[in-house]
Protein backbone atom coordinates (compact mmCIF):
# COMPACT_ATOMS: atom_id res chain seq x y z
CA UNK A 1 0.00 0.00 0.00
CA UNK A 2 1.28 3.22 -1.22
CA UNK A 3 0.84 6.54 1.37
CA UNK A 4 1.11 9.95 0.25
CA UNK A 5 2.29 12.48 2.43
CA UNK A 6 0.82 15.57 2.02
CA UNK A 7 2.70 19.04 4.02
CA UNK A 8 0.43 21.97 5.12
CA UNK A 9 2.20 24.59 3.83
CA UNK A 10 1.22 27.64 6.40
CA UNK A 11 0.10 31.18 4.65
CA UNK A 12 2.53 34.04 5.27
CA UNK A 13 -0.16 36.54 6.45
CA UNK A 14 -3.23 35.81 8.15
CA UNK A 15 -5.38 38.44 8.87
CA UNK A 16 -8.05 37.94 11.52
CA UNK A 17 -11.40 39.90 12.41
CA UNK A 18 -13.43 38.69 15.83
CA UNK A 19 -16.93 39.87 15.63
CA UNK A 20 -19.83 39.56 17.79
CA UNK A 21 -23.54 40.58 16.07
CA UNK A 22 -21.99 43.62 13.65
CA UNK A 23 -23.07 42.75 10.20
CA UNK A 24 -23.82 46.22 9.49
CA UNK A 25 -20.13 47.40 10.01
CA UNK A 26 -18.62 43.88 9.26
CA UNK A 27 -19.35 44.06 5.97
CA UNK A 28 -17.81 46.91 5.37
CA UNK A 29 -14.47 45.56 6.97
CA UNK A 30 -14.68 42.06 4.85
CA UNK A 31 -15.04 44.35 1.96
CA UNK A 32 -11.35 46.11 2.61
CA UNK A 33 -10.29 42.21 2.69
CA UNK A 34 -11.63 41.32 -0.18
CA UNK A 35 -9.89 43.84 -2.29
CA UNK A 36 -6.55 42.66 -1.42
CA UNK A 37 -4.75 40.88 -4.67
CA UNK A 38 -5.28 37.92 -5.21
CA UNK A 39 -1.87 36.72 -5.64
CA UNK A 40 -1.30 37.47 -2.36
CA UNK A 41 -0.04 34.55 0.18
CA UNK A 42 -2.96 35.35 2.59
CA UNK A 43 -5.56 33.80 5.01
CA UNK A 44 -8.95 35.93 6.34
CA UNK A 45 -10.20 34.51 9.74
CA UNK A 46 -13.63 35.51 10.64
CA UNK A 47 -14.26 34.71 14.64
CA UNK A 48 -17.91 34.72 14.70
CA UNK A 49 -18.99 35.32 18.75
CA UNK A 50 -21.67 33.65 19.62
CA UNK A 51 -22.31 32.08 16.14
CA UNK A 52 -24.99 34.71 14.35
CA UNK A 53 -25.94 32.72 11.17
CA UNK A 54 -26.64 36.04 9.39
CA UNK A 55 -22.37 36.38 9.96
CA UNK A 56 -22.32 32.72 8.40
CA UNK A 57 -23.77 33.72 5.43
CA UNK A 58 -21.98 36.40 4.75
CA UNK A 59 -18.53 35.12 4.92
CA UNK A 60 -19.96 32.03 2.33
CA UNK A 61 -21.61 34.60 -0.15
CA UNK A 62 -18.11 36.26 -0.60
CA UNK A 63 -17.34 33.12 -2.60
CA UNK A 64 -13.44 33.75 -1.97
CA UNK A 65 -11.39 31.00 -0.61
CA UNK A 66 -8.91 32.99 1.56
CA UNK A 67 -12.22 33.03 3.94
CA UNK A 68 -12.16 31.10 6.75
CA UNK A 69 -14.95 30.86 8.99
CA UNK A 70 -15.77 29.69 12.79
CA UNK A 71 -17.94 30.35 15.39
CA UNK A 72 -18.24 29.72 18.83
CA UNK A 73 -21.36 28.07 20.41
CA UNK A 74 -22.42 30.74 23.13
CA UNK A 75 -20.98 34.37 24.04
CA UNK A 76 -17.51 34.68 25.13
CA UNK A 77 -15.56 37.85 26.68
CA UNK A 78 -13.53 40.06 24.67
CA UNK A 79 -10.12 38.30 25.39
CA UNK A 80 -11.55 34.50 25.53
CA UNK A 81 -13.07 35.46 21.85
CA UNK A 82 -9.86 37.01 20.43
CA UNK A 83 -7.51 33.92 21.89
CA UNK A 84 -10.18 31.53 20.39
CA UNK A 85 -9.94 33.44 17.09
CA UNK A 86 -5.94 33.43 17.26
CA UNK A 87 -6.31 29.94 17.71
CA UNK A 88 -7.24 28.95 14.00
CA UNK A 89 -4.92 31.48 11.85
CA UNK A 90 -1.93 29.36 10.53
CA UNK A 91 -0.16 32.01 8.77
CA UNK A 92 3.46 33.09 9.59
CA UNK A 93 2.55 36.79 10.67
CA UNK A 94 -0.43 37.62 12.23
CA UNK A 95 -2.87 40.78 12.28
CA UNK A 96 -6.23 41.44 13.77
CA UNK A 97 -8.65 44.16 12.75
CA UNK A 98 -11.59 45.17 14.72
CA UNK A 99 -15.09 44.64 12.26
CA UNK A 100 -15.49 48.48 11.90
CA UNK A 101 -11.80 48.54 11.00
CA UNK A 102 -10.58 48.29 7.62
CA UNK A 103 -7.47 47.54 5.29
CA UNK A 104 -5.93 50.01 3.03
CA UNK A 105 -6.10 48.83 -0.59
CA UNK A 106 -2.78 47.90 -0.78
CA UNK A 107 -1.63 46.39 2.43
CA UNK A 108 -1.53 42.75 2.11
CA UNK A 109 0.54 43.23 -1.20
CA UNK A 110 3.11 45.62 0.95
CA UNK A 111 2.99 43.68 3.95
CA UNK A 112 4.35 40.24 1.67
CA UNK A 113 6.80 42.16 0.24
CA UNK A 114 8.31 43.36 2.92
CA UNK A 115 7.76 40.06 5.10
CA UNK A 116 8.60 37.93 2.71
CA UNK A 117 12.35 37.20 3.97
CA UNK A 118 10.75 36.21 6.89
CA UNK A 119 13.83 38.62 9.27
CA UNK A 120 11.50 40.92 11.25
CA UNK A 121 9.44 40.16 14.00
CA UNK A 122 6.89 43.11 14.28
CA UNK A 123 5.99 44.95 11.40
CA UNK A 124 4.17 48.00 12.71
CA UNK A 125 2.17 51.31 11.79
CA UNK A 126 0.28 54.27 12.99
CA UNK A 127 -3.29 53.76 11.93
CA UNK A 128 -5.53 56.26 9.82
CA UNK A 129 -9.04 57.13 11.40
CA UNK A 130 -12.63 57.09 10.46
CA UNK A 131 -15.47 57.44 12.25
CA UNK A 132 -18.45 56.18 11.28
CA UNK A 133 -21.79 57.89 10.82
CA UNK A 134 -23.28 55.80 13.22
CA UNK A 135 -20.59 57.39 16.19
CA UNK A 136 -21.90 58.38 19.57
CA UNK A 137 -20.97 62.02 19.56
CA UNK A 138 -22.52 63.95 16.17
CA UNK A 139 -19.42 66.24 15.97
CA UNK A 140 -17.14 63.54 14.97
CA UNK A 141 -19.97 61.50 12.41
CA UNK A 142 -18.40 60.55 8.99
CA UNK A 143 -14.82 62.31 9.67
CA UNK A 144 -11.72 60.72 8.29
CA UNK A 145 -8.47 61.60 9.96
CA UNK A 146 -5.16 60.90 8.31
CA UNK A 147 -1.91 62.25 8.32
CA UNK A 148 0.27 61.49 5.39
CA UNK A 149 4.01 60.93 4.90
CA UNK A 150 4.37 62.06 1.31
CA UNK A 151 8.39 60.48 1.55
CA UNK A 152 6.74 56.76 3.12
CA UNK A 153 9.43 56.80 5.91
CA UNK A 154 10.66 53.98 7.54
CA UNK A 155 11.92 53.54 10.94
CA UNK A 156 13.97 50.81 13.48
CA UNK A 157 12.24 51.66 17.23
CA UNK A 158 13.87 50.60 20.12
CA UNK A 159 11.34 47.98 22.20
CA UNK A 160 12.91 49.14 25.37
CA UNK A 161 12.60 52.59 25.43
CA UNK A 162 8.98 52.66 23.49
CA UNK A 163 7.60 51.01 26.35
CA UNK A 164 9.58 53.40 28.98
CA UNK A 165 7.34 55.90 27.18
CA UNK A 166 4.48 54.04 27.02
CA UNK A 167 4.20 53.09 30.91
CA UNK A 168 5.64 57.06 31.59
CA UNK A 169 2.24 58.05 29.37
CA UNK A 170 4.50 60.10 27.46
CA UNK A 171 3.84 58.42 24.18
CA UNK A 172 0.35 57.11 23.65
CA UNK A 173 -0.70 53.56 23.68
CA UNK A 174 -2.12 53.34 20.24
CA UNK A 175 1.77 53.46 18.97
CA UNK A 176 3.00 50.18 20.53
CA UNK A 177 2.87 47.43 17.97
CA UNK A 178 -0.68 46.03 19.08
CA UNK A 179 -1.79 43.32 16.80
CA UNK A 180 -4.40 45.58 15.64
CA UNK A 181 -1.65 47.93 14.19
CA UNK A 182 0.76 45.11 13.21
CA UNK A 183 1.90 41.98 11.31
CA UNK A 184 3.04 39.82 14.47
CA UNK A 185 5.64 36.68 13.74
CA UNK A 186 4.36 33.55 14.92
CA UNK A 187 7.40 32.59 17.34
CA UNK A 188 6.49 35.97 19.01
CA UNK A 189 3.10 34.93 20.17
CA UNK A 190 4.37 31.72 20.45
CA UNK A 191 6.73 32.63 23.10
CA UNK A 192 3.93 35.27 25.24
CA UNK A 193 1.94 31.83 25.24
CA UNK A 194 4.54 29.79 26.83
CA UNK A 195 4.99 32.68 29.84
CA UNK A 196 1.66 33.14 30.18
CA UNK A 197 -0.69 30.23 28.90
CA UNK A 198 -2.26 32.34 26.53
CA UNK A 199 -1.29 35.39 24.15
CA UNK A 200 -4.24 37.92 24.86
CA UNK A 201 -4.40 39.26 28.98
CA UNK A 202 -5.96 41.40 30.29
CA UNK A 203 -9.01 43.83 30.08
CA UNK A 204 -7.63 45.77 26.76
CA UNK A 205 -6.26 42.66 24.33
CA UNK A 206 -5.49 45.12 21.49
CA UNK A 207 -2.95 47.34 23.95
CA UNK A 208 -2.45 44.38 26.30
CA UNK A 209 -1.00 42.64 23.00
CA UNK A 210 1.19 45.73 22.13
CA UNK A 211 2.82 45.61 25.41
CA UNK A 212 3.65 41.63 25.07
CA UNK A 213 4.85 41.96 21.65
CA UNK A 214 7.37 44.81 22.95
CA UNK A 215 8.33 43.12 26.19
CA UNK A 216 9.53 40.01 24.32
CA UNK A 217 11.09 41.62 21.23
CA UNK A 218 14.67 44.17 21.13
CA UNK A 219 13.07 46.41 18.42
CA UNK A 220 10.52 46.37 15.65
CA UNK A 221 9.98 47.96 12.39
CA UNK A 222 7.47 50.91 11.56
CA UNK A 223 6.17 52.11 8.52
CA UNK A 224 5.03 55.77 8.69
CA UNK A 225 2.56 54.54 5.61
CA UNK A 226 -0.10 52.62 7.30
CA UNK A 227 -1.36 49.41 6.26
CA UNK A 228 -4.76 49.50 8.12
CA UNK A 229 -6.99 52.41 9.03
CA UNK A 230 -9.22 52.00 12.79
CA UNK A 231 -13.00 52.42 12.66
CA UNK A 232 -15.02 54.26 15.45
CA UNK A 233 -18.43 53.60 15.33
CA UNK A 234 -21.51 52.89 17.64
CA UNK A 235 -20.04 49.44 18.12
CA UNK A 236 -16.63 50.01 19.31
CA UNK A 237 -16.20 49.04 22.62
CA UNK A 238 -13.76 50.84 23.91
CA UNK A 239 -15.52 54.34 23.03
CA UNK A 240 -18.69 53.28 24.52
CA UNK A 241 -17.32 52.08 27.88
CA UNK A 242 -15.35 55.44 27.83
CA UNK A 243 -17.03 58.11 25.88
CA UNK A 244 -20.73 57.32 25.43
CA UNK A 245 -21.65 56.30 29.13
CA UNK A 246 -20.79 56.54 32.47
CA UNK A 247 -21.47 53.17 33.69
CA UNK A 248 -21.18 50.96 30.75
CA UNK A 249 -19.40 48.16 33.47
CA UNK A 250 -22.16 48.11 35.64
CA UNK A 251 -24.66 47.05 32.30
CA UNK A 252 -24.93 43.54 31.04
CA UNK A 253 -23.08 44.58 28.19
CA UNK A 254 -20.39 45.38 30.16
CA UNK A 255 -20.53 42.35 31.85
CA UNK A 256 -20.33 40.22 28.59
CA UNK A 257 -17.36 42.19 27.27
CA UNK A 258 -15.31 41.79 29.94
CA UNK A 259 -16.86 39.15 32.15
CA UNK A 260 -15.02 39.68 36.30
CA UNK A 261 -12.88 42.53 36.64
CA UNK A 262 -10.41 42.32 40.06
CA UNK A 263 -9.59 45.54 41.19
CA UNK A 264 -5.82 46.52 41.79
CA UNK A 265 -4.59 47.61 45.11
CA UNK A 266 -2.41 50.64 43.28
CA UNK A 267 -5.19 52.14 41.42
CA UNK A 268 -8.47 53.71 42.15
CA UNK A 269 -11.98 52.97 40.87
CA UNK A 270 -12.95 54.44 37.55
CA UNK A 271 -13.32 53.60 34.70
CA UNK A 272 -11.31 55.79 32.58
CA UNK A 273 -9.30 54.39 30.13
CA UNK A 274 -6.28 54.97 31.29
CA UNK A 275 -6.80 53.40 34.37
CA UNK A 276 -8.19 50.46 32.30
CA UNK A 277 -4.39 50.37 30.52
CA UNK A 278 -2.94 51.13 33.53
CA UNK A 279 -4.01 47.88 35.78
CA UNK A 280 -3.49 45.42 31.99
CA UNK A 281 0.22 47.20 32.73
CA UNK A 282 0.86 46.25 35.81
CA UNK A 283 -0.41 42.90 34.87
CA UNK A 284 1.99 42.44 32.30
CA UNK A 285 4.72 44.56 34.22
CA UNK A 286 4.61 41.44 37.07
CA UNK A 287 4.40 38.89 33.89
CA UNK A 288 7.11 39.90 31.73
CA UNK A 289 9.47 43.18 32.88
CA UNK A 290 9.76 42.22 36.62
CA UNK A 291 12.98 42.88 36.73
CA UNK A 292 13.09 45.81 34.13
CA UNK A 293 13.64 49.08 36.29
CA UNK A 294 13.27 51.17 33.41
CA UNK A 295 10.03 50.26 32.49
CA UNK A 296 7.56 51.16 35.25
CA UNK A 297 3.91 52.75 35.35
CA UNK A 298 4.46 56.25 36.28
CA UNK A 299 1.61 57.26 38.52
CA UNK A 300 1.72 60.50 38.13
CA UNK A 301 1.84 60.88 34.69
CA UNK A 302 -0.98 58.84 34.78
CA UNK A 303 -2.60 61.26 36.99
CA UNK A 304 -1.80 63.80 34.64
CA UNK A 305 -2.94 62.12 31.41
CA UNK A 306 -6.17 61.32 33.27
CA UNK A 307 -6.42 65.57 33.88
CA UNK A 308 -5.24 66.13 30.07
CA UNK A 309 -8.38 64.25 28.77
CA UNK A 310 -10.87 65.34 31.87
CA UNK A 311 -12.97 66.86 29.42
CA UNK A 312 -13.54 64.30 26.82
CA UNK A 313 -16.03 63.04 29.13
CA UNK A 314 -17.41 66.11 31.11
CA UNK A 315 -20.19 64.63 33.34
CA UNK A 316 -17.53 62.74 35.08
CA UNK A 317 -15.59 65.56 35.54
CA UNK A 318 -15.82 65.99 39.32
CA UNK A 319 -15.85 62.18 39.66
CA UNK A 320 -12.12 62.52 37.82
CA UNK A 321 -10.81 64.86 39.90
CA UNK A 322 -11.49 63.06 43.03
CA UNK A 323 -9.40 60.48 41.28
CA UNK A 324 -6.38 61.93 40.78
CA UNK A 325 -6.42 63.34 44.14
CA UNK A 326 -6.94 59.51 45.46
CA UNK A 327 -3.69 58.76 43.09
CA UNK A 328 -1.73 61.55 44.67
CA UNK A 329 -2.19 60.06 48.23
CA UNK A 330 -2.03 56.66 46.77
CA UNK A 331 1.43 56.82 45.34
CA UNK A 332 3.23 60.12 47.42
CA UNK A 333 2.88 62.91 44.90
CA UNK A 334 1.61 66.65 44.98
CA UNK A 335 -1.67 66.93 43.12
CA UNK A 336 -1.02 70.96 43.05
CA UNK A 337 1.79 69.26 40.35
CA UNK A 338 -0.86 68.11 38.13
CA UNK A 339 -2.64 70.82 35.67
CA UNK A 340 -6.43 70.28 35.21
CA UNK A 341 -8.20 71.98 32.44
CA UNK A 342 -11.09 74.16 33.32
CA UNK A 343 -14.45 72.68 32.67
CA UNK A 344 -15.74 72.25 29.25
CA UNK A 345 -19.77 71.26 28.29
CA UNK A 346 -18.76 69.06 26.00
CA UNK A 347 -16.11 67.12 24.59
CA UNK A 348 -13.54 68.72 22.12
CA UNK A 349 -14.46 68.06 18.21
CA UNK A 350 -12.35 67.02 15.88
CA UNK A 351 -10.15 69.66 13.29
CA UNK A 352 -11.43 70.43 10.13
CA UNK A 353 -9.34 70.44 6.49
CA UNK A 354 -5.83 69.67 5.39
CA UNK A 355 -2.38 71.10 6.62
CA UNK A 356 1.49 70.68 6.72
CA UNK A 357 1.74 69.02 9.61
CA UNK A 358 5.59 68.81 9.33
CA UNK A 359 8.16 68.42 6.29
CA UNK A 360 7.15 66.02 4.08
CA UNK A 361 3.55 65.80 6.29
CA UNK A 362 -0.16 66.39 5.04
CA UNK A 363 -2.20 66.06 7.54
CA UNK A 364 -6.31 65.47 6.38
CA UNK A 365 -9.23 65.78 8.76
CA UNK A 366 -12.32 65.52 6.04
CA UNK A 367 -15.86 65.52 6.36
CA UNK A 368 -16.68 62.63 4.30
CA UNK A 369 -20.46 63.22 4.18
CA UNK A 370 -19.45 66.19 1.81
CA UNK A 371 -17.10 63.51 0.21
CA UNK A 372 -20.04 60.64 -0.35
CA UNK A 373 -18.27 58.45 2.30
CA UNK A 374 -20.16 56.28 4.11
CA UNK A 375 -18.13 53.23 5.05
CA UNK A 376 -14.40 52.74 6.23
CA UNK A 377 -14.30 50.97 3.14
CA UNK A 378 -15.24 54.06 1.29
CA UNK A 379 -12.57 55.80 3.36
CA UNK A 380 -9.74 53.62 2.89
CA UNK A 381 -10.72 53.53 -0.47
CA UNK A 382 -10.63 57.42 -1.19
CA UNK A 383 -7.48 57.83 1.50
CA UNK A 384 -5.53 55.81 -0.53
CA UNK A 385 -4.98 57.71 -3.80
CA UNK A 386 -3.34 60.43 -1.64
CA UNK A 387 -0.73 57.83 -0.10
CA UNK A 388 2.93 57.26 -1.76
CA UNK A 389 3.85 53.73 -2.56
CA UNK A 390 6.42 52.15 -0.07
CA UNK A 391 9.86 52.17 -1.38
CA UNK A 392 12.05 48.87 -0.64
CA UNK A 393 13.81 49.39 2.01
CA UNK A 394 16.29 46.59 3.95
CA UNK A 395 15.42 45.73 6.84
CA UNK A 396 19.32 44.94 8.25
CA UNK A 397 20.32 48.59 7.13
CA UNK A 398 17.56 50.41 9.44
CA UNK A 399 19.66 52.03 11.87
CA UNK A 400 18.82 50.39 15.77
CA UNK A 401 18.38 53.91 18.28
CA UNK A 402 21.12 54.36 20.66
CA UNK A 403 20.11 53.55 24.48
CA UNK A 404 20.86 57.17 25.49
CA UNK A 405 22.15 60.43 23.82
CA UNK A 406 24.92 62.01 24.16
CA UNK A 407 25.43 65.47 24.99
CA UNK A 408 28.37 67.59 23.26
CA UNK A 409 29.03 70.10 20.85
CA UNK A 410 26.84 68.37 18.29
CA UNK A 411 23.66 69.64 18.40
CA UNK A 412 21.14 67.09 19.77
CA UNK A 413 17.17 67.43 17.99
CA UNK A 414 13.75 66.63 19.45
CA UNK A 415 12.44 65.82 16.10
CA UNK A 416 10.12 62.93 15.36
CA UNK A 417 12.88 60.69 14.78
CA UNK A 418 15.70 62.05 16.21
CA UNK A 419 18.68 61.23 18.73
CA UNK A 420 17.72 63.61 21.41
CA UNK A 421 13.74 62.44 21.87
CA UNK A 422 15.68 59.34 23.68
CA UNK A 423 16.69 62.11 26.91
CA UNK A 424 12.95 62.95 27.61
CA UNK A 425 12.25 60.96 30.38
CA UNK A 426 8.95 62.33 32.17
CA UNK A 427 6.76 65.38 31.16
CA UNK A 428 7.27 65.41 27.38
CA UNK A 429 4.36 65.00 24.60
CA UNK A 430 5.02 62.98 21.39
CA UNK A 431 7.63 64.41 19.54
CA UNK A 432 6.68 66.52 16.70
CA UNK A 433 8.46 67.43 12.78
CA UNK A 434 9.99 70.96 15.08
CA UNK A 435 10.46 69.46 17.93
CA UNK A 436 8.56 68.69 21.10
CA UNK A 437 6.29 70.06 23.67
CA UNK A 438 6.36 69.72 27.23
CA UNK A 439 2.81 68.77 28.88
CA UNK A 440 3.10 68.70 32.95
CA UNK A 441 4.90 70.93 35.89
CA UNK A 442 7.65 68.56 36.06
CA UNK A 443 9.83 67.28 33.58
CA UNK A 444 12.92 65.59 33.29
CA UNK A 445 15.64 65.39 30.22
CA UNK A 446 18.85 62.78 30.86
CA UNK A 447 22.14 62.30 28.57
CA UNK A 448 25.70 60.64 28.63
CA UNK A 449 28.23 62.77 28.97
CA UNK A 450 31.87 61.82 27.90
CA UNK A 451 34.15 63.00 29.03
CA UNK A 452 33.18 64.98 31.77
CA UNK A 453 34.36 68.82 30.92
CA UNK A 454 37.11 69.54 32.98
CA UNK A 455 35.42 73.64 34.02
CA UNK A 456 31.71 74.80 33.83
CA UNK A 457 30.31 74.99 29.99
CA UNK A 458 26.80 75.95 28.82
CA UNK A 459 24.21 74.03 27.98
CA UNK A 460 22.34 75.53 24.91
CA UNK A 461 18.84 75.29 24.25
CA UNK A 462 17.10 76.03 21.25
CA UNK A 463 13.33 76.49 22.65
CA UNK A 464 10.15 78.29 22.84
CA UNK A 465 7.50 78.65 25.12
CA UNK A 466 3.52 78.56 24.67
CA UNK A 467 2.54 81.96 25.88
CA UNK A 468 -0.83 84.02 24.95
CA UNK A 469 -2.78 87.55 26.03
CA UNK A 470 -4.11 84.75 28.50
CA UNK A 471 -1.14 83.37 29.95
CA UNK A 472 1.75 86.27 29.20
CA UNK A 473 4.82 84.49 30.98
CA UNK A 474 6.39 81.35 31.39
CA UNK A 475 9.22 80.74 34.06
CA UNK A 476 11.42 77.39 34.25
CA UNK A 477 12.93 76.77 37.47
CA UNK A 478 15.77 73.89 36.59
CA UNK A 479 18.03 72.10 38.09
CA UNK A 480 21.23 70.24 36.34
CA UNK A 481 22.26 67.31 38.42
CA UNK A 482 22.81 68.61 42.00
CA UNK A 483 23.41 71.83 40.50
CA UNK A 484 22.33 75.32 41.93
CA UNK A 485 18.90 76.03 40.59
CA UNK A 486 18.56 78.48 37.49
CA UNK A 487 15.97 80.31 35.77
CA UNK A 488 15.01 80.37 32.61
CA UNK A 489 11.89 83.06 32.03
CA UNK A 490 9.62 83.57 28.84
CA UNK A 491 7.40 86.27 27.48
CA UNK A 492 5.23 87.57 24.74
CA UNK A 493 8.05 89.37 23.25
CA UNK A 494 10.94 86.58 24.09
CA UNK A 495 8.75 83.87 23.96
CA UNK A 496 11.76 81.88 21.52
CA UNK A 497 15.23 81.55 20.76
CA UNK A 498 17.98 80.01 23.00
CA UNK A 499 18.36 79.91 26.66
CA UNK A 500 21.55 78.72 28.64
CA UNK A 501 22.06 76.63 31.84
CA UNK A 502 25.34 76.13 33.49
CA UNK A 503 26.73 72.91 33.47
CA UNK A 504 28.83 72.44 36.70
CA UNK A 505 31.10 69.48 36.19
CA UNK A 506 31.41 68.80 40.37
CA UNK A 507 27.67 67.69 40.22
CA UNK A 508 27.87 65.70 36.91
CA UNK A 509 26.77 61.68 38.44
CA UNK A 510 29.26 59.57 39.12
CA UNK A 511 28.45 57.35 35.71
CA UNK A 512 29.09 59.90 33.69
CA UNK A 513 24.98 61.20 33.09
CA UNK A 514 23.44 64.78 33.03
CA UNK A 515 19.84 65.12 34.40
CA UNK A 516 18.28 68.18 34.29
CA UNK A 517 14.89 69.17 35.83
CA UNK A 518 12.60 71.57 35.16
CA UNK A 519 9.52 73.05 36.96
CA UNK A 520 7.37 74.95 35.09
CA UNK A 521 4.86 77.75 36.47
CA UNK A 522 1.93 77.96 34.59
CA UNK A 523 1.65 75.70 31.49
CA UNK A 524 -2.01 75.99 29.82
CA UNK A 525 -3.63 74.60 27.23
CA UNK A 526 -4.81 75.76 23.81
CA UNK A 527 -8.56 74.65 24.47
CA UNK A 528 -8.39 75.88 28.16
CA UNK A 529 -7.70 79.39 26.46
CA UNK A 530 -10.01 79.00 23.67
CA UNK A 531 -7.13 79.05 20.87
CA UNK A 532 -7.84 75.86 19.46
CA UNK A 533 -9.16 72.01 20.04
CA UNK A 534 -5.51 70.82 21.79
CA UNK A 535 -5.93 70.56 25.58
CA UNK A 536 -2.78 69.41 26.31
CA UNK A 537 -0.85 71.85 28.75
CA UNK A 538 1.98 73.14 26.79
CA UNK A 539 4.93 74.84 28.48
CA UNK A 540 8.27 74.65 27.39
CA UNK A 541 8.88 73.23 23.63
CA UNK A 542 12.27 72.05 22.87
CA UNK A 543 13.94 71.93 19.56
CA UNK A 544 17.66 71.50 19.78
CA UNK A 545 20.36 71.10 22.68
CA UNK A 546 24.25 71.34 22.51
CA UNK A 547 27.44 72.53 24.85
CA UNK A 548 28.84 75.32 24.42
CA UNK A 549 32.71 75.62 26.55
CA UNK A 550 31.78 79.96 27.07
CA UNK A 551 30.43 80.23 30.30
CA UNK A 552 29.39 84.04 30.32
CA UNK A 553 29.98 86.39 33.89
CA UNK A 554 26.87 87.27 33.24
CA UNK A 555 23.89 85.10 34.13
CA UNK A 556 21.30 87.31 33.26
CA UNK A 557 18.46 84.87 31.45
Amino acid sequence: MAFVLSMVIMPLLSIVVPTLDRPDTLRHALATMACQPAHVDCEFIVQNNGGNPEIADMVAGLKDARFRHFASDTVLTMTDNWEAALGHASGEYVGFIGDDDGLMPYACATASEILSGRNIDLLSWRAYSYYWPSYHHPAFRNRLVAEIDLASSVERVSSRRELARIFGFQAHYAHLPMIYNSFVRRDVIDRMRAIGGRYFIGLSPDVASGIANTALTDSFVRLSRPLGMAGFSRHSTGHALFFETTDLLQTSRGARDFGAIDDDPQLPDLNALQLFIAKDMLVLKRLLLADDDHVRLDFKSLAQALATDINDRPLLYDRTVRTIGELARMHGFDVADIIIPARLTDRPPPGRGVRPSGPNRMLYELDGSALGLGSIADAARVIAQFVPDQEPFDPSTLEFPVSAPRLGTEKLAFTRGDAGVAALIEGWSEPEEWGTWSIARSCVLRFELDPVPSRPVEIVLACRAFVSDGNPRLHAFCRVCDGTPQQLTFSMGAFAGQRRLTLDPAAVAADGTVTIHLALSDPRSPADLGLSADVRPLGIGLERIWLEDNVRSSRTR
